[in-house]
């Protein structure tokens, strides 16, 4: 999921990813019109976030008001493992 939806007051939209340990995490976002508007490759172990372990990436930079759509990729041994889902941006 990310956080804070929305992100309001220059709050910069986090993604949390709760996934074991993997090779890669992908991360890709998308306008409403399905243009790729930024994307990020995640390696290394995940961090310790209260009780569990998680990858998290903080999207950084100059991001337009508006509705995105992502989608995340984990793979581990050959496995993937995808979701996908919605966030607003608020300026």
């Amino acid at each position: 999921y990310v956080y804070p939806d929305p992100s309001k007051g220059g709050k910069v939209p986090t993604f949390h990813i709760e996934v074991r340990t993997a090779d890669s995490v992908k991360i890709k976002v998308f306008t409403v019109a399905g243009q790729l508007a930024h994307e990020a490759t995640l390696t290394g172990n995940p961090q310790a976030v209260g009780l569990t372990y998680a990858y998290e990436y903080a999207w950084t930079g100059r991001i337009a008001s508006g509705v995105y759509f992502y989608t995340v990729e984990a793979g581990r041994s050959g496995k993937k493992l995808k979701a996908k889902g919605r966030f607003a941006v608020v300026r």
